[in-house]
């Protein structure tokens, strides 16, 4: 059976560890479990002012159109 690794540095501390060619981490084992108590980037809060929320046009037809609509056609 062969199988293949890569020679890593931690992102994080800086020693040397072998990562398998499959895997995607940057962290060596100690410095991943400790990162993974660090909330995702996904689940913080954006800070500032909340983003202003556009409503909709909603166009209304008049009153006499409908009525007109109803008697039997528009004039």
């Amino acid at each position: 059976m062969e199988l293949r690794v890569q020679l890593k540095i931690c992102e994080a501390c800086g020693c040397l560890w072998y990562r398998t060619q499959v895997e995607t981490r940057v962290y060596c084992t100690s410095c991943d479990q400790r990162f993974k108590e660090f909330p995702t980037p996904q689940s913080r809060k954006r800070r500032g002012r909340p983003k202003k929320l556009s409503l909709p046009t909603v166009f209304a037809v008049s009153n006499i159109e409908v009525w007109a609509t109803a008697q039997g056609g528009a004039q």
